[in-house]
């Protein structure tokens, strides 16, 4: 799902760091102002609550297209992808929304953050409860100075599975893999891969029961 080959990156800039899975600076011009434009967009989107489903669905893809910035040389154009069918409550956060692959009837509720400094994949008929945290950036695991915004950040990819259901108020860290069928009960935080036909709770997750029949 959401599969497809890319021409490599050249690695001059932060952007394509950050999109290649190495090293960047989360704090570079470029990627502060693409940031800005997301948040500006997203704005116009939870505060469209009066509008029709079709022009609500339209500030949205604006979102996950990206169509206002510009490549610059040596980039190549970035955008996400929204399937049919996916219903999106407000207030809704992101930090790119270019790095979003959204299947087909998908529902994320209510003060959902997607950080989406690396790619997030949400499979088709998921559901993401209220307010659940997706942050695509891997954690510290050396005491060395923390450098503030100095410090350069390295993206993973979150893989969230078809007929999955993701509860209420979980929080999901970078490079983590959730397949297929799996349930994540309310609360729990997720710091590594979770198998299809599962269901999970905790913090940090424990498998609770694996591999029923459907």
């Amino acid at each position: 799902m959401f599969h497809c080959t890319q021409p490599p990156l050249s690695l001059k800039s932060e952007k394509n760091k950050m999109l290649a899975g190495k090293p960047f600076l989360s704090n570079a011009a470029q990627l502060i102002g693409e940031r800005d434009l997301s948040s500006q967009a997203s704005y116009r989107f939870n505060t469209a609550v009066q509008e029709d489903f079709d022009e609500r669905a339209r500030l949205f893809k604006r979102i996950i297209a990206a169509e206002w910035i510009y490549p610059r040389a040596g980039e190549r154009q970035v955008t996400g992808h929204l399937g049919h069918g996916v219903n999106i409550s407000v207030p809704f956060h992101c930090n790119y929304g270019y790095n979003l692959f959204i299947g087909d009837n998908a529902v994320l509720g209510p003060g959902c953050q997607l950080l989406d400094s690396g790619r997030i994949v949400i499979g088709r008929n998921t559901r993401i409860g209220a307010r659940v945290t997706i942050s695509t950036l891997e954690e510290p695991t050396a005491s060395r100075p923390m450098e503030g915004s100095e410090r350069t950040e390295t993206a993973r990819e979150v893989y969230i599975g078809e007929n999955a259901y993701i509860g209420d108020g979980c929080v999901i860290i970078g490079g983590v893999h959730i397949g297929d069928n799996a349930i994540v009960r309310a609360g729990s935080v997720v710091i590594q891969d979770i198998p299809a036909n599962c269901i999970v709770f905790g913090n940090p997750t424990k498998a609770r029961q694996v591999d029923w029949e459907f």
